[in-house]
């Protein structure tokens, strides 16, 4: 038999020996998430500071473990980026969202109250969204205004600054006070989710209505 032959009959045996074998998958597999996704983990901790801007978190569930120091980011927003691990806390909600800080898998997606926290000011108005606060408002300057308002456990203490016409606007953080002076009308919300807290008359004619 000549060498191209004897060559090409190796060729076409090998090539019927292989048919039968299963095509070889893609070697690269995705590594399996340590973290299985939109469950809650075993334990939660949340410690506020004496900071308001800042709450320790202490998130475990078997051999994962990530803690750290929370910054307020804005409104009630809390977020920590640690260990490959992104954080967010809605303080309002009591919504967690943990999520890979690279590639944005999402770990755990959960709610969590923390121990000994009064409901926040949106669950309490939610209930009584036509109570009126009561309210004490100074005229300080042409276009500022003092503000000082409180019913239970709201309180904000701030400046209004004038937008535009009698209109003044002040927040901190976590609400949004509008007051326009021409018709006395006095609208609060949160300043996150736009959720209207209070929506009530005040006039600094008369000292206020209450």
């Amino acid at each position: 038999m000549k060498p191209q032959t004897l060559l090409l009959a190796t060729a076409l045996l090998l090539g019927a020996s292989s048919a039968g074998l299963p095509v070889a998958a893609n070697q690269t597999q995705a590594a399996p998430l340590l973290l299985a996704q939109s469950r809650a983990p075993q334990r939660t901790y949340m410690t506020p500071q004496r900071d308001p801007n800042q709450i320790a978190v202490d998130i475990t569930d078997a051999e994962f473990r990530v803690y750290g120091i929370m910054q307020r980011s804005y409104g009630n927003f809390y977020t920590l980026t640690t260990r490959g691990v992104q954080i967010t806390y809605n303080r309002d909600t009591g919504n967690v969202l943990v999520v890979n800080s690279m590639t944005g898998t999402e770990f755990y997606n959960y709610t969590f109250t923390e121990a000994g926290r009064t409901p926040s000011t949106s669950a309490r108005t939610a209930a009584a969204p036509s109570a009126t606060p009561r309210t004490n408002l100074s005229q300080i300057a042409d276009n500022q205004i003092a503000a000082y308002i409180t019913e239970g456990e709201f309180v904000f203490d701030g400046m209004l600054y004038r937008t535009s016409g009698n209109s003044f606007i002040g927040e901190d953080g976590r609400v949004r006070v509008m007051y326009d002076k021409g018709t006395s009308r006095m609208v609060i919300i949160n300043v996150v989710t736009g959720t209207e807290f209070y929506n009530y008359t005040y006039s600094m004619a008369n000292e206020g209505s209450l």
